[in-house]
């Protein structure tokens, strides 16, 4: 995983155990290891880019493959699981044929 700005970005394909994982509590509460990119990564297309995020009970989570020029947003008025709105966005890129 490499993270910019506080998105993430996967490497295509990318398995979903794999976005689990990135997205999972141990990566968001825990610290992690990070360093530089020297020189700085190009931008890249056969990438799966994605942010959760969640406040008072609401929850979001974006995903975009830049490639397909294809994007999901996902807003709910309840905070699920971090695992529920991935594996969600997930099952939905694949059967729109976007992933595989």
């Amino acid at each position: 995983m490499t993270q910019g700005l506080v998105w993430e970005q996967y490497p295509l394909p990318v398995k979903l155990q794999t976005l689990l994982s990135g997205n999972g509590y141990d990566m968001i509460l825990e610290p992690n290891v990070a360093e530089a990119i020297v020189p700085p990564m190009e931008p890249r297309d056969d990438v799966w880019v994605n942010k959760t995020g969640s406040t008072n009970g609401f929850g979001a989570y974006i995903a975009m493959v830049p490639g397909k020029q294809v994007g999901i947003v996902m807003l709910a008025n309840k905070n699920y699981p971090n695992e529920a709105r991935v594996e969600s966005a997930f099952r939905i890129m694949v059967s729109l044929g976007v992933i595989e």
